[in-house]
């Protein structure tokens, strides 16, 4: 079958060149809903990789394994590895069988699976060699590997596998001499088993030489802009492909080959790109070879279905020129050995917590039931229906596979701001590998003496790391977090004097590198303190600020990929790097994050998808009329609404169509709501349950603690993006954001706005059911203007029975600004203004602060005014009286 969105199989191509697909993933349901079979079938993939990791995401993110947990609870105490070898065997089993056909086809060459021996054996031949027996004995099949690491005891352990007539995978290969030594056990295990009379032909091995992680590693080593960035980790696969090419010739070789040997295959493994600025087939397309195998994890399975280069790329010239980068590597001083040793023992020490967490999960949920999972209980009620008819459909047209593959078509015919879109389907695994760096970079920031980082940002490059310091603090010896999403010049001064310049680190963070807000704010601080060592920026690669950062010597200059639109990047280095200042645990965040993605990826059924079924409920409540979305909130993650709010909103309204997230609006009595809330809550929260009665649809999510946001951070991305294709609609582009921003411009540029509006009784006299009132303030952002406009939204709601946001100006624009204007036409809005006792100066511009405010006010109501919206402007005091 070929790709969905290219009409070609990669995958096929690269087999005909001699390289063969192996999937680096396991996971029950990808079994059981006939998947694993699909991709066998269509030439996808002719083998599988497994590791603890896997499993243990599997398990905590899913109800696959819920039922035979539970068998296992019932039968009484079990020791956690022997239970784990119930649980992954069975799935080993099962996949082998999946791929017997390739294997059988193959002659043994192709269609095996993996089984990984557990940690605390590495230095340990004979207790390696007993264990891969009783693992291999378990299966009970005989396309199964059984994966040793690269250590100077694996190396006879793998001579005695091979003579014995198992199939070893030996991992953890980083140094080109690990690798000759391992193919040097290799032969000389066969040459064992041909002394000894026994047939050669069905004995198979691969050597994993990983990939990825050695540019992680060398990247750190070498200055920023090098050349020979992202360069060593190729060239040191293609030395290991010559050594691979020089060992496996020869008469010593060609006397086992007459006898049936086959060539231990190099497996490239780690080829999952790690550095969001490199491409992500970047370790498949320079790796192409014959008698190769690239294991890869099912998001670059699909970008290279959907774009990967096949064609050759390893031969004499290319392994020539990768000798002579590692040349150029050793003369910039980078000491190769000492790197791949050193990965070698993090590799090591990697997986013993991996398992470690993978036996600590499996005892918590043998002793306390069920891991549990992730979809939102609660009452549909007159939503139930089509809902269900809904989910349905999905799996009937294969909706959140296709979104796995990046099928743009689940949206729009036109892939235009989809296909290159999506990089947020995986970039939680993507960024796992950036966590040492961003650990060392907020270390090293701390022990400088900064105390407090000042990000410089407006909506999806700020709403998450707002999130996250709201959530968590800051953890001691860490930087403080002040985030500035505005340009009033009130809320700048007092940031300002909140901080000790010469102890501040400012984080410029702007997706497209040109946002007009950020780039002021950068301008007002640099002239007061223009030291590069002082400033970060995060962009896309290419932008206007990354270069202005390489110009003026930033700190670091953090190049997100740019596959990533602004609203969907919370884990991506926008989220993260604050995360990291603040002191975060940024490996924990990322593992919820990625039990979400098991979840939200292979469930059997839609139903059991949590982001499949809370997009559903959103999409069909919204086409139903239930679009006010209601957001109820624990204290802990209170400050999640206003990311939900801009995520939602911004991707959802347009076309006339559009979900209204409700965030912040205490929950009141039945009686003070209309029929167009949807009601989505984190937690327990008694008062949900009067509502439920009354018959608005409740969803409840399950909350235990703050760390579920990195989970939460996912599915809502996913939630968001599957309403998204129920109203019909690209949920990635925002058609109008540029409106009000062109009408800002030409306002600065002395451009009249007629600011005459109705007065906002007449507007609240003409406003029905099913309208939202919006409250857009451009004023200070404080303590009393914000309790104060809660406590007029709160009245306007209950006198009228209508939903409320209350947002301040320009941060809104940058959240529920394409709302208002793209989406339905049922805002009631009230502009706030009021006069700026103090203002500030923009370094290199015409106009101040307080004017740019301003111009920003009038542009967002010259276009509201253009859209046919009803609009007042007025005062926070006008309001208040009116309300009285």
């Amino acid at each position: 079958m070929a790709s969905p969105t290219t009409g070609r199989n990669a995958a096929l191509e690269l087999r005909d060149l001699g390289q063969s697909v192996w999937l680096d993933y396991i996971r029950r349901s990808l079994l059981t809903s006939g998947q694993l079979a699909r991709m066998v079938r269509d030439g996808w993939v002719r083998g599988m990789t497994s590791n603890p990791t896997i499993f243990e995401k599997a398990i905590a993110g899913s109800t696959d394994y819920d039922a035979q947990i539970a068998r296992l609870r019932a039968e009484g105490p079990r020791d956690p590895y022997e239970a784990f070898l119930i649980i992954a065997g069975d799935d080993i089993r099962a996949a082998a069988d999946v791929l017997r056909p390739v294997y059988d086809e193959s002659e043994g060459r192709d269609g095996y699976v993996s089984f990984e021996l557990p940690p605390g054996l590495e230095h340990d031949t004979e207790r390696s060699v007993a264990e891969a027996h009783r693992l291999f004995d378990l299966v009970g099949r005989p396309n199964v590997m059984i994966k040793v690491p690269g250590t100077a005891e694996g190396m006879p352990a793998l001579r005695r596998l091979v003579a014995e007539g198992l199939n070893p995978n030996m991992t953890l290969l980083f140094d080109v001499a690990a690798y000759e030594q391992c193919a040097e056990a290799y032969v000389a295990g066969l040459e064992d088993r041909l002394v000894a009379g026994l047939p050669l032909d069905r004995t198979a091995s691969v050597a994993s030489f990983f990939v990825s992680r050695v540019d992680t590693a060398v990247d750190a080593l070498l200055p920023e802009g090098s050349a020979l960035r992202g360069k060593a980790g190729v060239a040191n696969a293609r030395h290991a492909y010559g050594r691979f090419q020089a060992i496996f010739s020869g008469p010593r070789w060609e006397r086992l080959a007459a006898a049936g040997a086959r060539v231990q295959r190099p497996l490239w493994a780690s080829t999952g790109t790690k550095n969001p600025a490199y491409s992500d087939v970047l370790y498949v397309d320079e790796l192409v070879a014959p008698d190769t195998v690239n294991t890869m994890p099912e998001a670059t399975l699909q970008a290279t279905l959907d774009h990967g280069r096949v064609a050759v790329a390893i031969d004499r010239g290319s392994v020539a020129t990768a000798e002579a980068t590692l040349a150029s590597l050793a003369e910039a001083g980078v000491d190769m050995g000492a790197v791949t040793a050193r990965l070698l023992e993090e590799g090591l020490a990697s997986f013993a917590r991996d398992f470690q967490k993978l036996l600590d999960r499996l005892a918590e949920v043998l002793g306390s039931g069920p891991a549990g999972h992730l979809v939102p209980a609660g009452d549909l009620g007159p939503l139930a229906a089509a809902v269900a008819r809904r989910l349905d459909a999905m799996a009937r047209d294969r909706i959140v596979q296709r979104i796995w593959a990046c099928d743009h078509t689940v949206w729009k015919p036109d892939p235009t701001e989809i296909s290159d879109r999506l990089g947020w389907l995986s970039v939680a695994e993507v960024m796992r590998e950036q966590v040492p760096a961003l650990r060392a970079f907020a270390d090293e920031v701390a022990a400088e003496g900064y105390r407090t980082a000042v990000l410089l940002g407006m909506g999806g490059s700020s709403l998450a790391p707002e999130v996250l310091h709201a959530s968590f603090g800051t953890a001691q010896g860490y930087l403080d977090l002040e985030v500035l999403d505005t340009t009033d010049p009130q809320q700048i001064r007092d940031v300002e004097d909140r901080i000790d310049l010469r102890r501040t680190l400012f984080v410029v963070a702007s997706k497209s590198g040109g946002t007009i807000e950020t780039l002021s704010q950068l301008a007002y601080f640099w002239e007061k303190l223009p030291d590069g060592a002082h400033f970060v920026a995060i962009t896309d690669p290419g932008t206007t600020l990354e270069r202005l950062g390489r110009e003026r010597g930033f700190r670091r200059v953090f190049a997100n990929p740019a596959s990533i639109g602004g609203r969907y990047s919370a884990l991506s280095f926008f989220g993260l790097v604050p995360g990291a200042l603040i002191g975060l645990d940024l490996e924990h965040v990322l593992d919820r994050a990625q039990e979400a993605t098991q979840a939200c990826h292979h469930s059997v059924r839609e139903e059991e998808n949590p982001a499949a079924w809370l997009g559903a409920a959103l999409g069909e409540g919204a086409l139903a009329g239930r679009d006010k979305l209601t957001l109820v909130l624990p204290d802990g993650i209170r400050t999640f609404g206003s990311w939900v709010e801009q995520l939602v909103a911004e991707s959802t309204g347009k076309e006339g169509r559009g979900i209204v997230p409700i965030e912040g609006e205490t929950l009141g009595p039945p009686a003070v709501y209309g029929e167009d809330r949807l009601f989505v809550a984190f937690g327990g929260h008694p008062e949900l349950d009067a509502l439920a009665a009354a018959g608005h649809p409740v969803l409840r999510i399950p909350y235990s603690d703050p760390w579920q946001l990195g989970g939460a951070f996912f599915r809502w991305e996913l939630a968001t993006a599957i309403a998204g294709h129920v109203l019909g609609i690209n949920p990635f582009d925002q058609p109008n954001v540029q409106e009000a921003k062109d009408a800002t411009a030409r306002i600065l540029a002395g451009e009249q706005v007629d600011t005459d509006t109705p007065p906002p009784e007449y507007l609240l006299e003409g406003t029905a059911a099913g309208d939202y009132v919006a409250i857009t303030a451009y004023v200070d952002r404080n303590a009393a203007n914000m309790a104060t406009l809660q406590s007029i939204r709160l009245a306007l709601r209950d006198r009228f029975r209508v939903a409320t946001t209350v947002g301040f100006g320009p941060r809104f624009l940058h959240s529920t600004g394409q709302l208002h204007k793209g989406g339905a036409n049922k805002g009631v809005f009230f502009q706030i203004v009021q006069d700026d006792v103090l203002d500030l100066p923009i370094p290199g511009r015409e106009y101040t602060f307080g004017q740019l405010k301003r111009a920003q006010a009038l542009g967002d109501l010259a276009s509201l005014k253009a859209h046919g919206r009803r609009v007042a402007r007025t005062t926070i005091g006008h309001l208040t009286e009116l309300l009285r």
